[in-house]
């Protein structure tokens, strides 16, 4: 059952009524569940142009004059690096090393901004702010101001460099439109299985963008938007996986997301003793299984071998693949996967099969 618009008291109005005149049908976490053509919206993602509205997601403004030293200090990487024309992955983790969130970092008109998954919002702005104490820092909660919007396809670059003026063609390359009346939004180019951009501004200037690249493009909803991240192995962290997993069970030490050497953080000793001394014990597997399976993050998936060993592997994020069946991203044990040779099975005994990454998750690799 659709809602006629998203329960999301902050979301600005005006980009709300846009999306409403677009069709967009919202569900009850303020996510886009179809904008009419459901089948339709799915099979597009394969190749695209598709284009989706992600002002569901969380977004935090961080500003101040000490807004760069203050994350330095909290997040996995040399926050230092990023400007406004680099952004980064980046994780927030506890003190045993375990994520809190995966962040997507950039820098616009000058300050700082944390975009990951709305599930942690709350959390991750409260604990935050606990951080801050006498610092020249200060927090927003942006969500739903900021308009963010999600654009890929196979020739997505020259899409954006044609109807937008914008030359972005390197992963976590950053930067603003060209062109007027679109001059204040914010273009980040992020991992995918192809060319793929996050887009960020004011609701005036983004409804003119979204204009733009929709004459050549079609639109998806959020959940299969999902799809993407699968296929480039991103990890999404959400409530129910939140403080779960040690910062290179996820790969984000493949991701980039981790700087060994740019001093403390949180988590920082037992990340680096598992770097330097030990050995990472599990790691995020690409599975695909042929049935159609309800996978939520932090759902146990049971799979079994060809000898009848069962594997145990938890659920990051999943959606029902584009022609049939169901992919996930889910982190297990790394030797018993690694071994494994033929077809698995889920415990229904639908086949299922682990698929290469775009990286390599071996340590000698």
């Amino acid at each position: 059952m659709y809602t006629t618009k998203p329960n999301h008291s902050d979301l600005d109005p005006q980009w709300l009524e846009f999306l409403t005149s677009q069709n967009a049908q919202f569900d009850k976490n303020s996510q886009i569940e179809t904008f009419g053509q459901a089948e339709l919206e799915r099979f597009l993602i394969k190749n695209g142009p598709v284009l989706t509205s992600l002002t569901h997601q969380g977004l935090i403004k961080v500003s101040g004059s000490d807004a760069a030293s203050f994350l330095q200090g909290q997040l996995t990487t040399d926050i230092h690096q990023v400007s406004e024309q680099q952004a980064q992955l980046s994780a927030y983790c506890d003190p045993k090393g375990q994520v809190l969130a995966v962040f997507l970092v950039f820098k616009y008109q000058e300050n700082l901004y944390l975009s990951f998954h709305q599930s942690l919002k709350n959390a991750i702005f409260k604990r935050l702010s606990m951080f801050v104490m006498r610092s020249d820092v200060q927090l927003t909660d942006v969500s739903g101001q900021l308009i963010h919007i999600g654009f890929a396809g196979e020739f997505g670059d020259l899409d954006i460099q044609r109807r937008l003026s914008t030359k972005i063609k390197n992963e976590y390359e950053t930067g603003c439109i060209q062109m007027e009346g679109m001059e204040n939004v914010c273009v980040v180019k992020v991992p995918g299985p192809y060319h793929k951009y996050d887009l960020f501004g004011p609701a005036d200037q983004m409804k003119k963008v979204w204009e733009s690249l929709r004459s050549n493009a079609d639109v998806t909803n959020t959940y299969d938007w999902n799809l993407l991240n699968i296929a480039a192995g991103i990890p999404e962290v959400t409530e129910q996986t939140s403080a779960q997993f040690l910062a290179q069970f996820l790969n984000l030490d493949k991701l980039g997301a981790i700087d060994f050497k740019k001093g403390c953080f949180p988590g920082q000793e037992m990340i680096a003793r598992v770097h330097y001394r030990g050995k990472v014990t599990k790691r995020m597997f690409r599975i695909r299984c042929e049935a159609l399976l309800d996978l939520k993050a932090g759902k146990i998936l049971f799979l079994t071998d060809k000898e009848g060993k069962s594997h145990k592997l938890t659920v990051i994020t999943a959606n029902p693949n584009i022609f049939e069946g169901t992919l996930c991203l889910a982190v297990g044990t790394l030797k018993t996967l690694e071994a494994i040779e033929g077809d698995l099975a889920t415990e229904s005994g639908d086949p299922a099969f682990i698929e290469p990454l775009p990286y390599s998750i071996l340590d000698h690799q």
